[in-house]
């Protein structure tokens, strides 16, 4: 028995090892057989993306290599179409078309738009990092600008420094070739938690000027803040918390109440257009939308205070033994150039805007807080004064995705800083306190779309000082606007008694223009642009009558948008 169960035991141990050989050459072909589609799978891979870089728009048929019939005899129409074989999960594109704002400054600038599309496939210009999708935007432009009256300003006119004609500047044209309103724009996105959504975004150009900034060699201008903020988003309850730099919620907005859909207006023209309202400041917004549609909202913001005064205190005569402080030099990190007021509170504005149906409609109010401080030897006596005003605005659709028409307005007391042209805000009053001067802003406008590839618009606009806060005090002459300032040199050039400068009661443009989109493919949209403008400006009349004059202005424009 032991030699039989000896003998069944070497075949079954043959057996085994026969299987085992068996299945080892199983697995050495199943390992050559994966090693091989591994080798079809990197190269089909390596191909894709070589045709996905050389043509983001693709579609997933030609990155595929798949017949305009997709596999098997289906229709690229079909909902089966070219579901084999995906190796990236393309969807029908490689990239989806970017996406600006939506509003007509918005496509002109390639600011990334308000509402998100986190969840949206890649758009071109965007970038993902893990839960963060980051989006590009901006523009390069090349500017030329001409005006009839030299005030050395570059894209960004000063409305309120267009020479009188007592200056020589007044009798010279001047032109300028530019390249600093080139904008770079980057927004990061992403969720907090499942309901909370958090952004920022940074803009920048190139309009600031350092201390050897000149044309004459190499423009040495610099980079400026211009648009810097966080905010966070709960959609899902209608909040938004804004805080950094932005556009004053004062600033007409499209549509709501979102940063990045303000409707500025659509010119070449780096200071926009007289009447228009707005500055970027420091904020901090908080808006509350109502509503899945989000077709009406509310607003509040808390901005940065700075004034800007105007007109001769009484305490600026050494014969009164005074002096009136409402300003002082920057220092540190402030610029040293310029002065920064003593105002002691920070601007409130407040906004409600709807979106019903047809058309955008908002009404606004503001706040704000002047101090001044009157001194003498051994003692002194601050001065606060409460200013503001209110408003409103609205954009219509007359003719849809056609023609647009737009309005708005802002009156009440010390607004001036919302102006584009800066008017001032106060003036001083007898015992040299702050006096709020009244004033009214009124911005028109007219654009659309005659053709696709051609925008137009029109815009006509004001700002005006409504009265004069002026008086007289033993002969002398002080306030804003006072009747006895020597007009009377203001239309002969070189004479020096003329106060028209710092006496502008009105600011007036009427402006129009063309946007064309020259190109526009895979990698980016080539814009060309045309404006004139014509400004008038006023003075308070004096002593010798009222004081005017006015400037012609074209401005071109070439825009490369890389990312849109």
């Amino acid at each position: 028995m032991s030699s039989a169960y000896a003998a069944g035991s070497n075949d079954a141990i043959t057996l085994m090892e026969r299987q085992i050989h068996a299945m080892q050459a199983q697995l050495e072909a199943m390992k050559q057989k994966q090693a091989a589609e591994n080798r079809r799978v990197r190269a089909e891979l390596a191909r894709q993306r070589e045709l996905i870089e050389a043509d983001p728009y693709a579609s997933r048929a030609r990155v595929l290599g798949q017949p305009t019939t997709v596999g098997y005899g289906v229709p690229s129409s079909h909902p089966q179409a070219g579901t084999h074989d995906d190796i990236f999960g393309l969807g029908n594109t490689i990239l989806a078309p970017s996406r600006t704002a939506s509003t007509p400054y918005g496509e002109l600038t390639a600011i990334p738009p308000a509402h998100p599309d986190l969840y949206s496939p890649m758009r071109r210009g965007q970038l993902q990092i893990g839960g963060i999708r980051l989006t590009l935007g901006g523009y390069l432009e090349a500017a030329g600008v001409w005006r009839s009256r030299n005030s050395a300003a570059d894209i960004a006119s000063a409305y309120n420094g267009i020479p009188w004609h007592n200056q020589p500047a007044s009798h010279m044209s001047e032109f300028h070739q530019t390249e600093r309103q080139s904008r770079l724009a980057f927004l990061a996105e992403g969720m907090l938690t499942h309901w909370l959504e958090a952004d920022a975004y940074v803009e920048t150009d190139f309009q600031g000027s350092g201390s050897s900034s000149n044309s004459r060699q190499s423009n040495s201008y610099v980079p400026r803040a211009r648009v810097v903020y966080g905010e966070l988003k709960d959609r899902e309850n209608g909040w938004y918390l804004l805080g950094g730099q932005s556009w004053s919620l004062i600033t007409l907005f499209n549509k709501g109440m979102l940063a990045r859909d303000e409707q500025t207006p659509m010119v070449i023209e780096a200071q926009y257009v007289p009447g228009f309202n707005w500055t970027r400041n420091s904020q901090f917004r908080v808006v509350k939308t109502f509503g899945k549609a989000e077709r009406y909202a509310a607003g509040l913001s808390i901005e940065n205070p700075s004034s800007v005064p105007a007109g001769v205190s009484p305490c600026s005569n050494a014969a009164n033994h005074c002096t009136t402080t409402d300003r002082l030099t920057g220092t540190n990190v402030n610029n040293p150039s310029t002065y920064y007021t003593t105002d002691p509170a920070p601007d409130l504005i407040a906004k409600v805007s709807a979106d019903p149906g047809w058309g955008h409609y908002e009404l606004t109010g503001v706040m704000r807080f002047f101090r001044d401080r009157t001194s003498t030897l051994g003692g002194g006596r601050n001065h606060t004064r409460i200013a503001g005003g209110g408003g409103g605005g609205m954009v219509l659709p007359l003719i849809n995705n056609k023609l647009y028409f737009q309005a708005s307005g802002l009156v009440g007391t010390g607004l001036g800083r919302y102006g584009t042209s800066n008017m001032p805000d106060y003036t001083y009053g007898r015992n040299g306190a702050v006096t709020p001067l009244p004033e009214a802003n009124l911005l028109i406008g007219l654009y659309g779309n005659p053709l696709k590839k051609l925008k137009l618009y029109s815009y006509a606009g004001a700002e005006t000082v409504l009265s004069r806060r002026a008086f007289d005090e033993n002969g002398v002459h002080y306030g804003y606007g006072n009747r006895g300032f020597d007009m009377r040199g203001c239309s002969t050039e070189l004479a020096t008694n003329c106060a028209a400068s710092s006496n502008i009661r009105t600011v007036a443009q009427v402006t129009g223009g063309f946007w064309y989109t020259a190109a526009k493919g895979d990698y980016g949209t080539l814009l060309v642009g045309g404006q004139y403008a014509h400004t008038h400006v006023q003075a308070f009349s004096g002593l010798g009558g009222k004081p005017k004059s006015d400037a012609d202005m074209v401005l071109m424009s070439l825009r490369y948008q890389p990312f849109n």
